[in-house]
Protein backbone atom coordinates (compact mmCIF):
# COMPACT_ATOMS: atom_id res chain seq x y z
CA UNK A 1 0.00 0.00 0.00
CA UNK A 2 1.63 3.42 -0.99
CA UNK A 3 -0.82 5.62 1.59
CA UNK A 4 0.38 5.51 5.32
CA UNK A 5 -1.05 3.11 7.46
CA UNK A 6 -1.34 3.65 10.92
CA UNK A 7 -2.85 1.42 13.72
CA UNK A 8 -5.95 3.53 15.89
CA UNK A 9 -6.66 1.82 19.28
CA UNK A 10 -9.90 3.73 21.43
CA UNK A 11 -10.43 2.15 24.74
CA UNK A 12 -13.58 2.71 26.44
CA UNK A 13 -15.25 1.87 29.83
CA UNK A 14 -16.83 -1.19 28.21
CA UNK A 15 -14.93 -1.87 24.83
CA UNK A 16 -11.94 -0.96 22.99
CA UNK A 17 -11.97 -0.31 18.92
CA UNK A 18 -9.08 -1.48 17.40
CA UNK A 19 -8.75 -0.17 13.49
CA UNK A 20 -6.25 -0.31 10.45
CA UNK A 21 -6.50 3.43 9.17
CA UNK A 22 -5.05 5.05 5.88
CA UNK A 23 -3.47 8.89 5.81
CA UNK A 24 -6.82 9.71 4.14
CA UNK A 25 -9.20 8.77 7.57
CA UNK A 26 -10.18 5.87 5.90
CA UNK A 27 -10.64 2.31 8.26
CA UNK A 28 -9.18 -0.19 6.11
CA UNK A 29 -10.13 -2.73 9.09
CA UNK A 30 -10.92 -2.86 12.45
CA UNK A 31 -11.82 -5.41 15.39
CA UNK A 32 -13.54 -4.26 18.71
CA UNK A 33 -13.18 -6.04 22.32
CA UNK A 34 -14.54 -5.98 25.69
CA UNK A 35 -12.77 -3.87 28.39
CA UNK A 36 -11.76 -6.95 30.74
CA UNK A 37 -12.83 -4.71 34.01
CA UNK A 38 -11.18 -7.02 36.75
CA UNK A 39 -8.45 -8.44 34.72
CA UNK A 40 -4.69 -6.54 35.58
CA UNK A 41 -3.99 -3.07 33.06
CA UNK A 42 -0.77 -5.62 31.60
CA UNK A 43 -3.19 -8.38 31.10
CA UNK A 44 -5.33 -6.05 29.12
CA UNK A 45 -2.99 -4.21 27.23
CA UNK A 46 -1.26 -7.63 26.33
CA UNK A 47 -4.41 -8.33 24.96
CA UNK A 48 -4.90 -5.45 22.91
CA UNK A 49 -1.51 -5.99 21.51
CA UNK A 50 -2.60 -9.22 20.39
CA UNK A 51 -5.35 -8.13 18.47
CA UNK A 52 -3.42 -5.31 17.00
CA UNK A 53 -1.13 -8.37 15.56
CA UNK A 54 -3.51 -9.96 14.50
CA UNK A 55 -5.17 -7.33 12.67
CA UNK A 56 -2.13 -6.64 11.10
CA UNK A 57 -1.23 -10.18 9.93
CA UNK A 58 -4.75 -10.70 8.46
CA UNK A 59 -4.23 -8.15 6.27
CA UNK A 60 -1.20 -9.16 5.03
CA UNK A 61 1.07 -6.65 6.77
CA UNK A 62 4.13 -6.46 9.15
CA UNK A 63 4.49 -4.54 11.45
CA UNK A 64 6.71 -2.00 9.82
CA UNK A 65 4.20 -1.19 7.29
CA UNK A 66 2.65 0.91 10.01
CA UNK A 67 3.90 3.55 10.47
CA UNK A 68 2.10 5.13 13.45
CA UNK A 69 0.19 3.83 16.50
CA UNK A 70 -2.21 5.87 18.51
CA UNK A 71 -4.04 4.98 21.26
CA UNK A 72 -7.32 6.98 23.39
CA UNK A 73 -8.39 6.64 27.04
CA UNK A 74 -11.24 7.74 28.55
CA UNK A 75 -9.15 10.22 31.11
CA UNK A 76 -6.23 11.74 31.25
CA UNK A 77 -3.02 10.78 29.71
CA UNK A 78 0.15 12.50 28.91
CA UNK A 79 1.17 11.85 25.10
CA UNK A 80 4.88 12.36 25.21
CA UNK A 81 5.31 9.96 28.02
CA UNK A 82 2.72 7.88 27.75
CA UNK A 83 1.29 7.38 31.60
CA UNK A 84 -2.00 7.45 31.94
CA UNK A 85 -2.46 10.24 35.38
CA UNK A 86 -6.24 9.69 35.82
CA UNK A 87 -8.64 7.27 34.31
CA UNK A 88 -11.54 6.92 36.45
CA UNK A 89 -13.95 4.89 34.16
CA UNK A 90 -11.33 2.34 34.27
CA UNK A 91 -9.53 2.31 37.85
CA UNK A 92 -6.35 3.53 36.39
CA UNK A 93 -4.10 5.82 38.21
CA UNK A 94 -0.49 6.67 36.72
CA UNK A 95 -0.61 3.64 34.56
CA UNK A 96 2.67 4.06 32.80
CA UNK A 97 0.40 2.53 29.60
CA UNK A 98 2.25 3.28 26.91
CA UNK A 99 6.17 1.55 28.21
CA UNK A 100 3.23 -1.45 28.78
CA UNK A 101 2.19 -0.90 24.93
CA UNK A 102 6.13 -0.79 23.73
CA UNK A 103 6.87 -4.17 25.86
CA UNK A 104 4.19 -6.25 24.04
CA UNK A 105 3.89 -4.75 20.64
CA UNK A 106 7.38 -4.29 20.55
CA UNK A 107 6.41 -0.39 19.05
CA UNK A 108 5.83 3.05 20.25
CA UNK A 109 2.23 3.72 20.87
CA UNK A 110 1.17 7.48 21.52
CA UNK A 111 -1.41 7.82 24.26
CA UNK A 112 -4.06 10.97 24.27
CA UNK A 113 -7.85 11.30 26.29
CA UNK A 114 -10.58 10.18 24.02
CA UNK A 115 -12.20 13.39 23.39
CA UNK A 116 -9.10 14.83 22.12
CA UNK A 117 -9.09 12.70 19.49
CA UNK A 118 -12.38 12.68 18.53
CA UNK A 119 -12.31 16.44 18.10
CA UNK A 120 -8.92 16.04 15.93
CA UNK A 121 -10.64 13.53 13.48
CA UNK A 122 -13.50 15.78 13.56
CA UNK A 123 -11.26 18.98 12.25
CA UNK A 124 -9.60 16.75 10.29
CA UNK A 125 -12.39 14.81 8.57
CA UNK A 126 -15.37 15.80 9.68
CA UNK A 127 -17.56 19.29 10.95
CA UNK A 128 -14.41 20.69 12.14
CA UNK A 129 -13.32 21.28 8.73
CA UNK A 130 -12.43 24.57 7.43
CA UNK A 131 -12.23 25.95 11.03
CA UNK A 132 -9.43 26.52 13.03
CA UNK A 133 -10.20 26.66 16.29
CA UNK A 134 -13.03 24.36 17.34
CA UNK A 135 -15.11 22.74 20.52
CA UNK A 136 -16.27 19.03 20.40
CA UNK A 137 -18.55 18.09 22.89
CA UNK A 138 -19.01 14.56 23.54
CA UNK A 139 -21.91 14.11 25.37
CA UNK A 140 -22.69 10.10 26.58
CA UNK A 141 -22.36 8.61 29.87
CA UNK A 142 -20.36 11.85 30.97
CA UNK A 143 -19.74 14.43 29.22
CA UNK A 144 -15.93 15.41 27.89
CA UNK A 145 -14.47 17.84 25.11
CA UNK A 146 -12.00 18.40 23.12
CA UNK A 147 -10.47 21.33 21.77
CA UNK A 148 -8.05 22.76 18.84
CA UNK A 149 -6.80 26.21 19.06
CA UNK A 150 -5.07 27.16 15.54
CA UNK A 151 -5.15 23.84 14.59
CA UNK A 152 -3.30 22.73 17.26
CA UNK A 153 -4.86 20.26 20.20
CA UNK A 154 -4.71 21.64 23.30
CA UNK A 155 -3.51 20.21 26.40
CA UNK A 156 -3.18 22.63 28.78
CA UNK A 157 -0.03 23.20 31.37
CA UNK A 158 -1.95 20.64 33.65
CA UNK A 159 -2.82 18.47 30.88
CA UNK A 160 -6.35 18.68 31.90
CA UNK A 161 -7.60 20.78 28.82
CA UNK A 162 -11.29 20.15 27.99
CA UNK A 163 -12.82 18.26 31.28
CA UNK A 164 -15.92 20.34 30.63
CA UNK A 165 -18.32 17.63 32.38
CA UNK A 166 -15.82 17.75 35.39
CA UNK A 167 -16.58 22.04 35.40
CA UNK A 168 -18.57 22.98 38.63
CA UNK A 169 -21.92 23.77 37.35
CA UNK A 170 -24.01 23.98 40.96
CA UNK A 171 -21.41 24.16 44.35
CA UNK A 172 -22.74 21.53 46.35
CA UNK A 173 -24.75 19.84 44.26
CA UNK A 174 -24.73 15.93 43.14
CA UNK A 175 -21.90 14.03 43.75
CA UNK A 176 -19.55 12.76 41.00
CA UNK A 177 -17.84 9.96 40.59
CA UNK A 178 -14.87 12.79 40.33
CA UNK A 179 -14.94 12.92 43.92
CA UNK A 180 -16.03 16.38 43.31
CA UNK A 181 -20.14 18.07 44.16
CA UNK A 182 -21.94 19.86 41.08
CA UNK A 183 -20.23 18.52 38.19
CA UNK A 184 -21.97 19.81 34.87
CA UNK A 185 -22.09 15.87 33.62
CA UNK A 186 -24.07 15.12 36.86
CA UNK A 187 -27.12 17.28 35.16
CA UNK A 188 -26.60 17.08 31.63
CA UNK A 189 -24.73 14.10 30.30
CA UNK A 190 -26.66 10.62 29.01
CA UNK A 191 -26.45 9.44 32.98
CA UNK A 192 -27.20 12.64 34.60
CA UNK A 193 -30.53 12.81 32.35
CA UNK A 194 -31.81 9.63 33.05
CA UNK A 195 -31.20 9.87 36.97
CA UNK A 196 -33.09 13.49 36.79
CA UNK A 197 -36.17 11.75 35.24
CA UNK A 198 -35.97 8.45 37.54
CA UNK A 199 -35.90 10.95 40.38
CA UNK A 200 -38.85 13.18 39.58
CA UNK A 201 -40.59 11.03 37.50
CA UNK A 202 -40.42 6.77 38.89
CA UNK A 203 -43.92 5.83 37.89
CA UNK A 204 -43.37 6.57 34.25
CA UNK A 205 -40.38 4.11 34.39
CA UNK A 206 -42.14 1.39 35.89
CA UNK A 207 -41.52 -1.79 34.22
CA UNK A 208 -39.31 -0.59 31.97
CA UNK A 209 -35.14 -0.06 31.23
CA UNK A 210 -34.10 2.97 33.52
CA UNK A 211 -31.68 3.85 30.93
CA UNK A 212 -31.44 6.79 28.70
CA UNK A 213 -32.97 5.23 25.41
CA UNK A 214 -35.91 5.18 27.51
CA UNK A 215 -36.01 8.28 28.50
CA UNK A 216 -35.81 9.28 24.82
CA UNK A 217 -38.61 7.08 24.14
CA UNK A 218 -40.85 8.42 25.93
CA UNK A 219 -40.53 12.10 24.76
CA UNK A 220 -41.04 11.25 21.25
CA UNK A 221 -43.90 9.50 22.30
CA UNK A 222 -45.18 12.34 23.42
CA UNK A 223 -44.64 12.62 27.64
CA UNK A 224 -44.51 16.14 27.69
CA UNK A 225 -43.33 16.28 31.56
CA UNK A 226 -40.08 14.22 30.07
CA UNK A 227 -39.87 17.13 26.94
CA UNK A 228 -39.70 19.68 29.37
CA UNK A 229 -37.48 17.40 31.77
CA UNK A 230 -34.98 16.95 28.53
CA UNK A 231 -35.26 20.84 27.67
CA UNK A 232 -34.02 21.75 31.12
CA UNK A 233 -31.18 19.38 30.80
CA UNK A 234 -30.29 21.04 27.84
CA UNK A 235 -30.51 24.68 29.13
CA UNK A 236 -28.18 23.39 31.99
CA UNK A 237 -25.94 22.03 29.07
CA UNK A 238 -26.06 25.44 26.92
CA UNK A 239 -25.09 26.88 29.94
CA UNK A 240 -21.43 25.24 30.56
CA UNK A 241 -21.24 25.29 26.54
CA UNK A 242 -21.35 29.49 26.77
CA UNK A 243 -18.92 29.56 29.18
CA UNK A 244 -16.20 27.95 27.67
CA UNK A 245 -17.07 29.42 23.99
CA UNK A 246 -16.48 32.51 26.22
CA UNK A 247 -13.09 31.11 27.54
CA UNK A 248 -11.73 29.92 24.54
CA UNK A 249 -13.78 31.88 21.46
CA UNK A 250 -13.68 28.56 19.17
CA UNK A 251 -15.28 29.24 15.46
CA UNK A 252 -17.94 26.18 15.92
CA UNK A 253 -18.88 23.78 18.63
CA UNK A 254 -19.42 20.22 17.81
CA UNK A 255 -21.69 18.21 19.62
CA UNK A 256 -20.60 14.27 19.61
CA UNK A 257 -21.21 11.04 21.01
CA UNK A 258 -24.44 8.91 21.79
CA UNK A 259 -26.72 12.15 22.43
CA UNK A 260 -25.87 13.80 19.22
CA UNK A 261 -28.03 11.51 17.35
CA UNK A 262 -31.20 14.07 18.72
CA UNK A 263 -31.17 16.57 16.44
CA UNK A 264 -34.76 17.75 17.25
CA UNK A 265 -34.04 17.26 21.44
CA UNK A 266 -30.53 18.50 21.83
CA UNK A 267 -28.70 20.24 18.71
CA UNK A 268 -31.22 22.48 17.72
CA UNK A 269 -32.00 24.10 21.35
CA UNK A 270 -28.58 24.45 21.86
CA UNK A 271 -28.28 26.87 18.70
CA UNK A 272 -30.70 28.70 20.25
CA UNK A 273 -29.53 28.60 24.14
CA UNK A 274 -25.82 28.75 24.04
CA UNK A 275 -26.49 32.37 22.47
CA UNK A 276 -28.88 33.02 24.96
CA UNK A 277 -26.62 32.43 27.81
CA UNK A 278 -23.74 33.47 25.55
CA UNK A 279 -21.32 37.05 26.53
CA UNK A 280 -23.11 39.86 24.34
CA UNK A 281 -19.74 40.94 22.46
CA UNK A 282 -19.69 37.38 20.79
CA UNK A 283 -23.78 36.68 20.45
CA UNK A 284 -24.42 39.83 18.70
CA UNK A 285 -22.28 38.78 15.89
CA UNK A 286 -23.84 35.66 15.75
CA UNK A 287 -20.92 34.00 14.05
CA UNK A 288 -20.90 31.40 16.30
CA UNK A 289 -21.86 27.71 14.78
CA UNK A 290 -22.74 24.93 16.77
CA UNK A 291 -22.93 21.23 14.69
CA UNK A 292 -23.55 17.85 14.86
CA UNK A 293 -20.67 15.61 14.46
CA UNK A 294 -20.00 13.69 11.48
CA UNK A 295 -17.52 10.79 12.69
CA UNK A 296 -19.82 8.92 14.71
CA UNK A 297 -18.53 6.67 17.14
CA UNK A 298 -15.42 5.40 15.12
CA UNK A 299 -13.95 9.19 15.62
CA UNK A 300 -11.70 8.60 18.72
CA UNK A 301 -10.04 5.63 17.11
CA UNK A 302 -9.56 7.52 14.00
CA UNK A 303 -7.91 10.34 15.77
CA UNK A 304 -5.73 8.04 17.39
CA UNK A 305 -4.17 6.90 14.34
CA UNK A 306 -4.06 10.07 12.80
CA UNK A 307 -2.50 11.83 15.93
CA UNK A 308 0.83 11.81 14.01
CA UNK A 309 -0.69 14.51 12.05
CA UNK A 310 -0.85 16.55 15.32
CA UNK A 311 2.97 15.86 16.58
Amino acid sequence: MSETISIGIDIGATKANIGLVAASGKIIASVRIPVEQHSSVESFIEKICQEVAGLIESNGLKKNDCAFYGAGVPGTADYMTGLVEYCPNLGWEDVPAGAIFKKHLGAEVRISQDSRLAAWAEYLLGAGRGYNSIICVTIGTGIGSGIIIDGKIFHGALNTAGEMGHTVFEKDGRLCNCGNHGCLERYSSGTGMIERALEAFPDKFANRPHKTETLFELAYAGDQELLGLIRRCVEDLAVGIANAVSILSPQVVIISGGLCAHEELIIKPLRELVNRYGYHSWVRKNQLKIERAQLGPEAPMVGAALLYKAL
